[in-house]
C-alpha cells in the first residue's frame, strides 16, 4: 500500500513539473511589452487546432522560451494536417 501511494505521489509531482515549465501563450497586447526572440514553426501536425498549438508550445519551450504568441495556424483544404508559426519570448 505504501509503495502504491509513493508511486501515485511521484506521478502527480512529475505531471505538475511538466506543466510548470511549459511555454505559456501571450495575447498580442501582452506581447507588445516583451522583446521577441525569434519564431518557431511546425508542419504536418495531425489532429486538431489544439494539437498544433501544443506542438508550437513544446517547440517554443525547446528553444528556451517562456512565452509564445501564435502568429498563424492553417489547415489546407480537407486535410487533417496543421502547420503554424509562433513568435517566442524569453
Amino acid at each position: 500500500m505504501k509503495t502504491r501511494y509513493a508511486l501515485m505521489t511521484a506521478a502527480l509531482l512529475a505531471t505538475a513539473s511538466f506543466t510548470t515549465f511549459a511555454a505559456t501563450p501571450l495575447s498580442q497586447a501582452e506581447a507588445q511589452a516583451r522583446q521577441s526572440d525569434g519564431t518557431v514553426s511546425v508542419s504536418g501536425v495531425r489532429g486538431s487546432l489544439d494539437d498544433a498549438t501544443r506542438h508550437l508550445s513544446q517547440k517554443a519551450q525547446a528553444q528556451g522560451a517562456s512565452h509564445y504568441r501564435v502568429i498563424g495556424l492553417q489547415n489546407p483544404g480537407d486535410s487533417s494536417l496543421w502547420s503554424g508559426t509562433a513568435e517566442i519570448y524569453r
